[in-house]
């Protein structure tokens, strides 16, 4: 390993966190140095200032004068982490990448413990939180539902306690870069490459500065787009509906006709005509609902193909007698 090589890279995205920053910077450096045992110039810190309105980039560009490891990723506006934390993954150039949230929160000392498990081998390192005292209660009551009906409905399986903090290889890096829809969940993406992995428990630190910027609302548009993005399920839910309430008045139409029509009312049902419309009605909305679902496979067959997703990811450290070369 030439002293110029990058081995690891640190990517953090950040939004109006100047108050913390010069903190979480000195924890960054200290666990990334001793990570790697103090090699000069063998990991970088990449800072994603999604838009920020206070001084943050100021800070980074500050830090980038005097150390070179330092870099800054600054975009336009504030396109929210999801997008800062893809443009991170996208520049950095270390054989391992770390993801960690820029409110502290992800303790920087855990850095050597991810590094330690993917030098044995592993190629995603997924950091596991436990601690939900600080969680307000709608985060609480809603994760444990989220992940259920994700599993459910994707055939994934996220696991509750899985945060952002990971690490992933090189391979995994240029595997995620080939994923291209927009509205996405990075860590829900990571997981569907597959890939080998190990878990790494650590306790959630307080916010060195401020309140959490993820408010009801952006969660659960985030878990909207999550389920959108990584199953067509939701497509086919009225199509479903259809299929049972078609079913259903067809056979509560044929037994009414029967015994009405057929048999004289032997039950004294005594259906009315405005009955039997209902029952029409019914099977008509049944009728309605199933045009909806199959027009929602059309929709799905759009959708995978416009998402452009590979076929398939080749492991090619585990592979043998084949080239390393990323297709196209």
């Amino acid at each position: 390993m030439s002293k110029t090589e990058c081995v690891l890279s640190v990517v953090v995205p950040l939004y109006n966190e100047a108050a913390g920053l010069p903190r979480l910077h000195a924890d960054i450096s200290k666990y990334a140095g001793k990570a790697l045992a103090g090699a000069a110039g063998a990991y970088e810190i990449i800072y994603c200032d999604d838009g920020s309105s206070d001084d943050t980039a100021g800070l980074v560009r500050a830090w980038n004068r005097q150390d070179g490891r330092v870099k800054l990723i600054r975009l336009s506006r504030n396109f929210g982490k999801e997008s800062a934390l893809a443009a991170g993954i996208a520049t950095a150039r270390g054989r391992a990448i770390i993801m960690m949230d820029g409110d502290g929160q992800h303790p920087p000392s855990q850095i050597p413990r991810f590094v330690a498990a993917w030098k044995k081998g592993a190629q995603v390192v997924i950091g596991m939180s436990g601690d939900k005292s600080r969680e307000g209660w709608f985060k609480r009551l809603g994760t444990p539902v989220f992940y259920g009906f994700f599993n459910k409905l994707t055939g994934q399986k996220l696991l509750p306690g899985a945060t952002d903090y990971r690490l992933i290889d090189r391979a995994v890096q240029q595997a995620f870069l080939r994923l291209h829809e927009t509205d996405r969940i990075t860590r829900g993406l990571i997981d569907w490459l597959g890939f080998r992995r190990e878990f790494i428990d650590f306790t959630t630190r307080p916010r060195t500065h401020g309140r959490q910027s993820y408010d009801r609302r952006k969660l659960m548009r985030l878990a909207a787009n999550s389920f959108v993005s990584m199953s067509p399920t939701p497509l086919y839910f009225f199509g479903y509906l259809g299929i049972f309430i078609t079913f259903a008045s067809l056979v509560l139409g044929v037994t009414v006709f029967i015994e009405q029509l057929v048999l004289e009312d032997p039950l004294h049902w005594n259906f009315t005509g405005t009955a039997m419309l209902g029952i029409l009605i019914l099977f008509l909305v049944g009728v309605v609902l199933l045009s909806q679902g199959i027009l929602s496979l059309y929709i799905s067959y759009i959708r995978s193909q416009s998402m452009q997703r590979p076929l398939y990811i080749v492991d090619y450290g585990a592979s043998a007698g084949i080239g390393t070369d990323t297709p196209a």
